[in-house]
């Protein structure tokens, strides 16, 4: 296992236990109590946990909701190869809104190029990630920071979306059963959510095949708002029969395809 996917492991427990002892790492991991506190450091180091005398804890911070750090190394390639062909449906001249999220968040890293690009967003992550993209404006809806996903929610968020069309919408997707519906963790992102879909000519959704078949806190919409959804070659193929049928276009990647 790199050390990578092995930080990336320590994180889940984490977030499970909420503390946890090196000695126990070892025996999870096979690997020396060197290695692990080597882990341990670097986790420290990006703020994503805080060591103890023999272990680790997560910082008071942070909610129990599932990291949004840890999300986005999850499944990484597959993201990537998801960003980049969703980014291909994007036109110059278009005005887009790109949601927060990990999988959107590569969308966002794939139109850099474009030219008179328009871009809303209530992602700090995604602002940040266009600050210098010459041929793409950013607008930020504003309203209160969520620190658990860098999303931007709230009344003056919800106010900023009502008053907004755009030609595509990039929705991100928590959880997602094909017939039954998409759902995330948070009530109030569910509800931007809603806002989020009604502002799109054409709604997109991305999502890695981590996301199929999960049912999260709050129901968000069913399937069947969506135009498009851009999934990677391990979702299952019942669960892509069921999305065409209800008039979803799928579009399938492969990790294999990222330039």
């Amino acid at each position: 296992m790199l050390s990578e996917e092995r930080r990336i492991r320590i994180l889940e427990i984490l977030e499970k236990e909420r503390g946890i002892k090196v000695s126990d790492l070892v025996r999870v991991f096979n690997v020396t109590g060197a290695t692990i506190r080597r882990d341990l450091a670097s986790l420290e180091k990006e703020g994503l946990v805080k060591r103890t005398h023999g272990g680790a804890v997560l910082p008071q911070s942070f909610s129990f909701e599932p990291l949004y750090v840890t999300k986005k190394r999850q499944n990484l390639k597959e993201k990537m190869a998801i960003g980049e062909k969703a980014a291909e449906l994007i036109e110059d001249g278009e005005t887009v809104f790109i949601e927060t999220g990990s999988t959107t968040l590569q969308v966002a890293r794939n139109i850099k190029n474009k030219h008179d690009l328009t871009v809303l967003t209530n992602s700090i992550d995604v602002a940040r990630e266009l600050l210098n993209a010459r041929g793409v404006e950013v607008i930020l809806t504003g309203g209160n920071l969520r620190k658990e996903t860098l999303a931007l929610i709230g009344p003056l968020a919800e106010r900023v979306l009502r008053e907004f069309r755009v030609d595509k919408v990039f929705l991100g997707i928590s959880g997602i059963i094909p017939g039954k519906g998409m759902s995330t963790a948070s009530i109030v992102e569910a509800q931007i959510k809603k806002l989020i879909i009604e502002m799109g000519k054409e709604v997109i959704g991305v999502a890695d095949h981590s996301k199929f078949g999960k049912e999260c806190f709050a129901f968000v919409a069913p399937t069947e708002v969506l135009n498009k959804i851009v999934i990677d070659d391990k979702v299952p193929s019942k669960y892509i029969e069921d999305l065409r049928s209800e008039g979803v276009e799928v579009i399938i990647c492969s990790p294999e395809d990222v330039k």
